[in-house]
């Protein structure tokens, strides 16, 4: 496991839902999840250190735990399932240490609220980084993608020319040769990873 502090909230650049960020203090391995805009919220009031009048469901769930003689020990995120990521939230009775089920982003502003360690296991990051990895590949591919039609359409709008009995040659407009060197350029992958 490692141990992971919460860096901060952003929005997702795409989706412009909202990503609590989770950064390891030792290595600098980081961890983005999207969450809902009211854990959102609710780890924002944590985060700012701000107290608000009437405890919110985190507060609540906290209060609860102890109410019933038991600590909040720490959150772990222990897997990742078709991108959905599952979390254990430890709780600690006289009977020993108690496993419950939640979301992340739960068990983090849970985590936060109790002052209790963060931590992910190994294989939930290198899995993370491996999605983040075929998302960059994926968006580089609908790239090329993008280039190879745009250089088809152009090598149409060439072969049209031609046929018409257009030349091909010096004489050709400077339009013609800017073309032809899009036509050329996107013929090259600018880069080698593909899918």
């Amino acid at each position: 496991m490692v141990e992971m502090q919460v860096d901060g909230l952003t929005l997702d650049p795409d989706t412009k839902s909202p990503l609590v960020i989770l950064r390891s203090p030792d290595d600098g391995r980081f961890l983005p999840l999207l969450i809902g805009p009211m854990e959102a919220m609710a780890l924002t009031f944590v985060l700012s250190g701000e107290q608000l009048p009437r405890p919110l469901t985190h507060d609540l769930l906290l209060m609860t735990v102890q109410a019933l003689k038991a600590a909040v020990v720490g959150v772990e995120i222990v897997d990742i399932r078709d991108g959905v990521y599952y979390a254990a939230l430890l709780l600690r009775r006289q009977e020993g240490l108690i496993r419950v089920d939640c979301r992340p982003s739960d068990g983090i502003a849970v985590a936060l609220r109790a002052g209790v360690r963060i931590r992910v296991h190994e294989r939930v990051l290198h899995m993370a980084q491996q999605e983040r990895l075929q998302q960059h590949l994926r968006a580089d591919a609908a790239m090329d993608m993008l280039r190879e039609a745009d250089a088809r359409r152009e090598a149409a709008r060439l072969t049209d020319r031609l046929a018409r009995g257009k030349p091909l040659d010096e004489a050709a407009s400077d339009d013609d040769a800017v073309g032809y060197e899009t036509l050329l350029r996107s013929l090259e992958p600018e880069t080698n990873r593909k899918m």
